[in-house]
């Protein structure tokens, strides 16, 4: 993989997003980072440019318009462009029945997990639209497919990320713009200790370098070709459970 884009990524101070910019950043891409943890965010770009890679770090939190529409205005104002969005922004709430969560636990697990997404995309495609082309990856899960009890909440806005992807897909296509669901099981990182599912089967789970990996090849796929949906588990996972 050798590239020369800019990637914008939302969610990007730890777990999956940080492991992203480091990978995507050492095959050249230049990479546009955001995060609500802005020390976090501000080490992860000094270590990319120590190592001689081009990154971008702001504050902002992707479930506000405002603060999304910022990061994407600055990653242009930046790189003068912007090729990929990856919509990785999301957390864990906790891991209880339905009945047991808060007002403000259902409204959390709503608005980190499906708003952020939604945010982002309205945010980048007015650029992506001028520029006639444009790659969004949208970070879904297995959960966004099947449904785990304790889990409801999460489950639902994992599954309005996949209806709403695929229905941005249709709209947006005519543009040159891509558009791909990645939809991991189960990773081990900060998410499953944040719902209360860190336990002895983390071992298993997918890590944050694996998923990396993926999103590279998403982005590395030919031009005329668009990954819509991948999904992806551990080797050590069964086939049948995320």
């Amino acid at each position: 993989m050798g590239g020369n884009k800019v990637i914008a990524i939302a969610g990007a101070s730890s777990g999956t997003g940080a492991a992203l910019a480091k990978y995507l950043a050492r095959h050249g891409h230049a990479v546009s980072l955001c995060a609500r943890r802005e020390i976090n965010l501000h080490e992860i770009r000094d270590a990319i440019t120590a190592d001689g890679g081009k990154a971008m770090a702001l504050k902002a939190d992707m479930s506000v318009w405002e603060e999304a529409e910022r990061f994407v205005q600055r990653t242009v104002r930046d790189f003068g462009r912007i090729d990929v969005l990856v919509n990785n922004a999301g957390a864990g709430i906790r891991y209880g029945n339905f009945a047991s969560l808060s007002i403000a636990e259902i409204d959390e697990g709503v608005t980190v997990n499906l708003l952020t997404v939604l945010y982002g995309c309205r945010a980048v495609l007015p650029y992506m639209i001028e520029q006639g082309r444009g790659h969004i990856i949208n970070t879904s899960s297995a959960w966004g497919k099947q449904a785990r009890k304790g889990l409801a909440v999460y489950s639902a806005a994992r599954h309005a990320v996949e209806g709403f992807s695929r229905a941005l897909l249709q709209e947006v296509s005519k543009y040159g713009i891509k558009v791909s669901i990645l939809a991991p099981a189960a990773i081990d990182s900060e998410w499953a200790h944040k719902c209360g599912m860190d336990n002895g089967e983390r071992g298993r789970w997918l890590k944050p370098a694996d998923i990396a990996a993926l999103i590279g090849q998403l982005i590395d796929a030919p031009a005329g070709v668009n990954i819509w949906n991948l999904d992806c588990l551990s080797m050590d996972q069964p086939a049948d459970s995320p």
